[in-house]
């Protein structure tokens, strides 16, 4: 079986990346996607310093990089009186501090730089309409919704937050107690008002919910996620006191899409004899610190690292899940942790605010630098 493929169970961001990482260190790939094209439903997402250097080591890095956005800065805002609490900013010192620009994306732009590095690279099979049904662990075998199957010598479960292979691996996680609610939109640049600073990642915060806007796809379109607390409730009703300049980013007339804010326990087993699972499949965290695309790009480029360090699969496979293991969990913490400092109302908002104002902006990007700084080894 050592010539067989590893097969790489999902087709996104977390599949890609994990099959340019194989490709890397010379091993051969087979990514199953069960949709009819490689696609990704959302809109925008940030690529800090670490996710950029994750591409470059994956080789992806040039074909993504001309249909990203290099915006001024990073601005926190107070929703309700539309003060400025915080800022970084995103120019030649923030890149010379962590040796790699902050840029900002569409996730198909991303997912477009992914899928045309791979079809790229010699060694990895792009299969589509193959939606895995049942998979053996014990046989490093998978079989098809059509009733083809498939073995390999080691299987890659990059199939997202609701994976069949992680509850066969370790049963059915526990419930997601967030119960937040994310709405989604994208406008196209030339609607938003002057009123709107789209030159900045703003990040606008509101008693039982926050805002994030930021532009996408070179310029042309313009990213809006509204995370809301309490998913009965209306954006609208969620947001009613909002300053004006942020309703004027929610009154625009864009089609909203709603989904749920989803993340996972931390599991410290993620892999089963020669099974592993990488990206939301294993550590699916709520976006508040904006990197979930960031540590499924950096899954793969660990994961290639430890498995060309290890002749053998499944001790490969333990120590890329030991290695990975304290860092997402603590970006899954931290973001849980955002989630309720954004939306705290009455007396905790203006502590908050306080104590954001009181910061000083070197010492606020540095809080940053335990996310920013990651290296993969091997460059």
């Amino acid at each position: 079986m050592a010539d067989s493929p590893f097969l790489i169970v999902g087709g996104g961001i977390a599949g890609l990346s994990a099959g340019l990482g194989l490709a890397r260190i010379g091993k051969s790939a087979h990514v199953l996607e069960k949709a009819p094209h490689f696609e990704e439903v959302g809109a925008g997402l940030q690529l800090g310093p670490n996710a950029v250097r994750a591409l470059q080591y994956l080789g992806a890095w040039d074909a993504v990089a001309p249909h990203c956005v290099s915006p001024a800065e990073i601005q926190v805002r107070d929703g309700l009186s539309g003060n400025i609490l915080q800022r970084i900013r995103l120019g030649a010192e923030f890149e010379n501090r962590f040796g790699a620009p902050y840029r900002v994306a569409h996730r198909a732009d991303l997912l477009n730089g992914l899928l045309e590095s791979a079809r790229s690279r010699p060694g990895i099979e792009l299969q589509n309409n193959a939606e895995v049904a049942d998979i053996s662990i014990t046989d490093t075998a998978l079989t098809l919704k059509s009733g083809g199957t498939h073995a390999g010598q080691a299987i890659i479960a990059a199939d997202g937050v609701h994976s069949m292979i992680r509850s066969r691996l370790m049963g059915q996680p526990p419930g997601n107690p967030i119960g937040h609610m994310l709405h989604r939109g994208l406008a196209p640049i030339t609607s938003i008002p002057a009123s709107v600073n789209v030159d900045a990642v703003t990040l606008w915060l509101c008693p039982g919910g926050h805002v994030v806007h930021y532009a996408v796809s070179n310029w042309r379109h313009f990213n809006i996620v509204a995370a809301v607390e309490h998913p009965e409730i209306s954006l609208w009703t969620a947001f009613q006191g909002a300053c004006q300049s942020l309703a004027d980013i929610l009154e625009q007339k864009i089609k909203w899409t709603k989904w749920p804010a989803l993340d996972l326990a931390p599991a410290p087993i993620w892999s089963k004899n020669c099974t592993v699972l990488v990206g939301d499949a294993a550590h699916a965290t709520l976006p508040y610190l904006a990197q979930g695309a960031a540590m499924a790009l950096e899954d793969a480029c660990v994961l290639s690292n430890t498995i060309q360090r290890t002749n053998e699969l499944e001790s490969a496979f333990r120590n890329f899940a030991e290695s990975r293991f304290k860092r997402t969990g603590a970006i899954q913490k931290r973001s849980r942790q955002l989630g309720r400092i954004y939306h705290v109302a009455g007396v905790l908002r203006q502590a908050r605010n306080a104590v954001l104002n009181a910061t000083p902006k070197r010492s606020f990007t540095k809080q940053m630098s335990w996310i920013y700084d990651w290296q993969p080894e091997g460059k």
